[in-house]
């Protein structure tokens, strides 16, 4: 499946219109996302700066400091879960929804040391007053929402580590994480406005009040608005096909005026009537070209009890669709184009190859896409017509050995995906598959030559083992999170 510029032979692509502007939706870049979140986080503590309250001592500043920053970041985690392309559209949903789980983690160590804080202060006057102090902080009515709040978050983070080892549905856990975060920010919010020195304090009660608002206007835009208007269009299944060994191809069908607009690489979050978003979605990439539209196609691979029973889907059932999301896009930079992709991890590559098929790029693609067996590739007819159309060069590799013309023996390894670089200042390369592969394919790519820069993947598996790349991820999470926490130091040390 090898086809070398076969557009001298081809008056498909000379005679083709290219489609309709597929660009993303405006988003803040990385630095103007770390600004603003940093500048809300610390919105409480400046308040208490601000306050003229003199500062009583070292560790009760710390105790007040850490509560006021957990408070703040609880209540902007509904704005960093990733799904308001406004603000995170360019840096993606993956990297905002790992930064999202993160932070949740700071926020519960945070949260766990703000008492502690106290106590120490306590502890350096009268030692003997400790347990009593922390009797008070268990059964006192003053901190009783603050303790509440604490065990809720504790859920918050835990649920999603310990969620299928507990046999939850991904319904039900993502029903328990909303009412449990809307919880512990309610819950959270009335501590911090009843309890603590800066509690009464007008800037404190200012800063609370924003924050408050932006919380509130997030959960209406996420469980209500956000809901109702994925139902807005008339989109419904056309078709479902086997694709491949564990996994289904959708043909979905909206209106003829469809406002849907996305950039080759992106996804939709999808519903499946009679169930409701938000608790029922879930994302899938598109694999077919905007140019496409009214028509829309779907691969997804067989995993849970939603998908596993997708074979059973009528024709014509409805469905909401909300999108497009994601920053993995392809651009227009680069001569060539390397495409790595895993199992499933096909959609959102052939979707752009629909996309280059359509538009009349010139340029040369490469594609190595590995599976199980031969049997478990999915479109393979799809790539088989777009190697005919497009310069495209296709590498299969099956990890099971099989003697089948056209698939190399696996497992993919790195020496083979720094091997099809070529010349590395003039490739941009798109990585997308299960974790452990991405890992490897963009470390082999890094170690080839390239600059990260080029190399862009998409994923959602955050807590799987990670390469270079998503270790640099977190390195700069980190650093943001903890000039939050440098914040706090110096409100203590004021």
């Amino acid at each position: 499946m090898s086809q070398h510029d076969p557009r001298s032979k081809n008056p498909i692509v000379r005679d083709v219109t290219r489609p309709r502007s597929s660009r993303r939706k405006a988003g803040l870049t990385g630095w103007q996302l770390a600004a603003l979140y940093l500048g809300l986080a610390v919105l409480p503590l400046g308040a208490a700066w601000l306050s003229g309250i003199e500062p009583v001592s070292l560790t009760t500043e710390l105790g007040s400091g850490l509560g006021l920053l957990a408070g703040a970041l609880l209540l902007i985690q509904m704005l960093s879960s990733g799904r308001f392309e406004s603000l995170s559209g360019r840096i993606g949903i993956d990297r905002s929804k790992s930064f999202h789980r993160l932070a949740g983690a700071v926020v519960l160590l945070i949260a766990a040391v703000h008492p502690l804080a106290y106590l120490l202060s306590t502890g350096l006057d009268d030692p003997s007053a400790v347990w009593q102090r922390l009797a008070s902080f268990v059964t006192g009515q003053s901190t009783r929402s603050g303790l509440i709040a604490f065990l809720a978050l504790t859920l918050l983070v835990l649920l999603p580590v310990v969620r299928e080892r507990l046999g939850l549905s991904y319904e039900v856990w993502r029903a328990t994480h909303g009412l449990l975060a809307i919880g512990a920010a309610g819950l959270v919010l009335h501590h911090g406005l009843t309890t603590g020195s800066y509690s009464g304090e007008r800037p404190v009660l200012l800063a609370w009040a924003v924050l408050a608002a932006l919380a509130l206007g997030a959960l209406v835009l996420m469980y209500v608005a956000r809901p109702l208007r994925m139902w807005r269009e008339a989109w419904r299944v056309e078709r479902v096909t086997a694709d491949g060994e564990g996994s289904w191809r959708l043909e979905l069908r909206g209106p003829s005026a469809t406002s849907l607009r996305f950039a080759p690489g992106q996804f939709i979050w999808m519903t499946l009537s009679p169930h409701w978003p938000i608790f029922h979605d879930h994302p899938f990439s598109i694999a077919s070209a905007e140019a496409d539209l009214p028509k829309l196609r779907l691969i997804v691979r067989k995993a849970g009890n939603c998908t596993n029973h997708f074979g059973s889907i009528e024709p014509g059932t409805r469905v909401a669709i909300d999108g497009p999301h994601g920053s993995f896009v392809l651009d227009e930079t680069g001569e060539r184009v390397l495409m790595v992709a895993g199992g499933v991890g096909i959609a959102p590559l052939l979707g752009m190859l629909e996309h280059a098929a359509k538009a009349g790029d010139k340029r040369r693609f490469c594609l190595i896409y590995a599976g199980r067996n031969p049997a478990a590739f999915a479109a393979i007819d799809r790539i088989e017509a777009l190697s005919q159309i497009i310069d495209l060069e296709v590498h299969l590799v099956a990890d099971q050995r099989s003697g089948i013309a056209g698939f190399s023996p696996g497992p993919l390894d790195a020496p083979r995906v720094a091997e099809a670089i070529g010349d590395p200042s003039r490739t941009v390369a798109y990585v997308c598959g299960p974790p452990g592969m991405m890992a490897m394919a963009t470390d082999a790519l890094i170690s080839g030559g390239m600059s990260p820069e080029r190399v862009h993947y998409e994923r959602f598996d955050d807590m799987a083992r990670g390469g270079r790349l998503d270790r640099r991820r977190l390195r700069q999470s980190i650093g943001v999170l903890a000039l939050a926490l440098a914040a706090v130091a110096a409100f203590t040390l004021r």
